[in-house]
């Protein structure tokens, strides 16, 4: 299926006439061949010197026609014949042009078409019943898969949730040991490692491998998550020892308090030139980080109830969570901070080893009017004016249902009740670790019984985008990752390049809803237009028929291996794919393609690659 635009071509000069005009021939063809019945379809083409040119058709002299002697449509040419006879049977299909410069007069020509009765169909006579034999025993539908593992289905849930993708390895711990002791031992396990390097391939090529294949792949998908809240870009950072240190922030914190978090990212060098607070002095402070900060990081653009609902005034209109003079006011208390360098007091050119550094004489000394009324007071340091940003930021009460909301959707569903929002924002707001640490908030975004659900609404889940697909697909082949570079450009293709996110919004809008139910959230959705799901299953079936090979390998010899047995081959495909989850219009979908090769290699790979693109697997439920 392509959905594809087409390009268009003008037919200007479908005429193309030499010599003087009255050596142009005119005529008139149709599709008939003999006498034409009644109610029945014919084309006809009008044509100049042989070729096809628009003409304005009528039947026995009336425009278009009419219902005695058949109706033509000059757009198209279509003749629909009358449903009666008329007295006279040989009807005349005239033809005009329009005029043109190259012919200089109007040419017509004219043919004649002949109806017809249409024929009574001659009745079938009823067979004379016989006696069947007695039927085979018919063999089980394609498709007809075991009885569902419930404990599988609730471990691979949660798997596909927490991490890049479910292992058989992952699957056996849950399944052993239970969801809480493997969510414990991720909080525990340390941190990938993330090389300090100025080269970007060394860098991306790492981060990917972290995701694909790391053990600490909680932190890996926290990590992701938090990459697209706190978003800067290669497209304005284009070195590796300038990204470096902002994903490191982001590891480092990912399981530790949103409050230093939100410290450290402020002051990282990385988002320092990323949004132009390095260096950002008096008397024109820059403003990029003020607003994004409050609009993206931390509050969002309204006011919120802790459920995540809009607050409204009384016109019914959303309450901004923040104004121009906020943004102004915001800017001039963060001013007066520079990279690390050689001047102790002056201001130092970019520098990417270290958080930025204050400087008092480069900072507004005025009065600055916060959010929720908060003032602080002239002659402060910079350091005093940040830590009193910072402190009414983390105390604002749209950072709990706001930092809950965008965690929901990340890792769990795109459409959280307002029940749901309220229970994890509750623990990022009165936890017993205080407010704002981030492992109680995953843990309650992950053990919430809305995410436990194992058989989940329609509503619930979300989208995989490009990266949670592919991965995922790696993960429960076993798939082992050589050398992912060149498939960056790919991924790039598709809308979603690593450490090179579009803008500050990051690759998609968190606020994006659901194509034609805009009742519904459906982030992800922004990056699977039509066009891009077609690149996207071909990006797909390149690994799994070994086109990549080099990149990532794939091993499908196990399928291979059973795919002379349709209802087998599926079997395995929906076991190690889907966990059992595959449905019968599905199964069924997937067995007719099978049965159209007799190769077992191709009957695996088509197996393998519409399970893959299926929306079953395409969706985290």
């Amino acid at each position: 299926m392509s959905f594809l635009p087409t390009r268009v071509w003008p037919v200007a000069c479908l005429l193309s006439l030499s010599g003087s005009v009255w050596a142009a021939t005119a005529t008139v063809e149709s599709t008939a061949r003999g006498p034409v019945a009644l109610g029945s379809k014919v084309w006809f083409l009008g044509k100049v010197d042989g070729q096809g040119v628009y003409m304005n058709f009528a039947v026995n002299g009336i425009p278009g026609g009419n219902a005695t002697y058949g109706k033509l449509n000059s757009q198209n040419g279509e003749y629909v014949a009358p449903s009666v006879l008329p007295s006279n049977v040989v009807i005349t299909i005239t033809g005009t042009t329009t005029k043109d410069a190259k012919v200089g007069a109007n040419l017509s020509a004219s043919t004649t078409l002949t109806l017809k009765k249409a024929a009574t169909p001659t009745p079938t006579p009823t067979p004379t019943p016989t006696p069947s034999p007695t039927p085979a025993p018919v063999p089980p539908p394609i498709g007809q898969q075991p009885a569902p593992d419930a404990a599988r289905i609730s471990a691979v849930r949660l798997l596909e949730q927490a991490t890049f993708g479910a292992t058989p390895a992952d699957v056996a711990a849950i399944k052993t040991n239970g969801q809480a002791v493997w969510l414990k031992q991720q909080f525990a396990m340390p941190a990938s490692a993330i090389p300090v390097t100025t080269d970007m391939t060394l860098l991306q090529n790492s981060w990917y491998k972290n995701m694909a294949t790391g053990p600490d792949q909680l932190r890996q998908r926290m990590i992701f998550a938090l990459s697209q809240l706190f978003v800067i870009s290669a497209d304005k950072n284009p070195y590796a020892n300038e990204i470096q240190p902002w994903l490191t922030t982001i590891s480092n914190n990912a399981f530790g308090n949103f409050n230093t978090l939100l410290r450290e990212m402020t002051l990282n060098p990385a988002m320092g030139k990323y949004l132009d607070l390095g260096n950002s002095i008096t008397p024109s402070p820059n403003e990029n980080y003020a607003r994004e900060v409050m609009q993206l990081f931390t509050l969002g653009p309204v006011l919120l109830n802790q459920d995540g609902s809009v607050q409204a005034d009384r016109n019914g209109d959303p309450i901004p969570t923040y104004d121009q003079a906020r943004i102004s006011d915001f800017a001039r208390a963060l001013s007066g901070w520079t990279y690390p360098g050689s001047s102790a007091t002056g201001i130092n050119w970019e520098n990417f080893t270290g958080p930025l550094q204050p400087r008092d004489k480069f900072h507004d000394k005025g009065s600055k009017t916060l959010l929720l009324g908060a003032v602080l007071p002239a002659g402060q340091t910079a350091v005093q004016d940040m830590d009193g940003v910072m402190q009414n930021l983390f105390q604002h009460p749209n950072l709990p249902p706001f930092i809950a909301t965008r965690l929901i959707r990340a890792f769990v569903t795109s459409n959280p009740s307002p029940a749901y929002i309220t229970r994890v924002a509750d623990v990022f707001a009165y936890g017993a670790a205080g407010r704002g640490d981030l492992q109680a908030t995953l843990t309650a975004v992950l053990t919430d019984p809305e995410a436990r659900q194992d058989q989940p609404a329609a509503t619930q889940g979300h989208l995989k985008d490009p990266m949670l697909q592919s991965l995922g697909l790696f993960r429960t082949l076993g798939a082992s990752i050589a050398d992912p570079r060149n498939l960056f450009w790919d991924y790039f293709l598709l809308g979603q390049k690593i450490t090179a996110a579009p803008s500050v919004f990051n690759f998609y809008s968190p606020m994006t809803r659901l194509p034609g139910s805009p009742q519904y959230y459906g982030p992800e959705f922004q990056l699977y237009a039509p066009s891009l799901a077609v690149a996207r299953a071909n990006f797909l079936y390149k690994f799994i028929s070994g086109e990549y090979k080099g990149m990532v390998n794939v091993d499908i010899a196990p399928f291979v291996s059973v795919a002379g047995d349709a209802t087998a081959l599926i079997d395995l495909v929906d076991s190690t794919l889907l966990a059992g989850r595959m449905s019968a219009t599905a199964r069924q979908a997937i067995g007719g393609a099978i049965n159209a090769s007799a190769d077992p290699r191709q009957r695996a790979i088509t197996a393998l690659y519409l399970a893959a693109i299926s929306a079953e697997f395409a969706v985290a439920q």
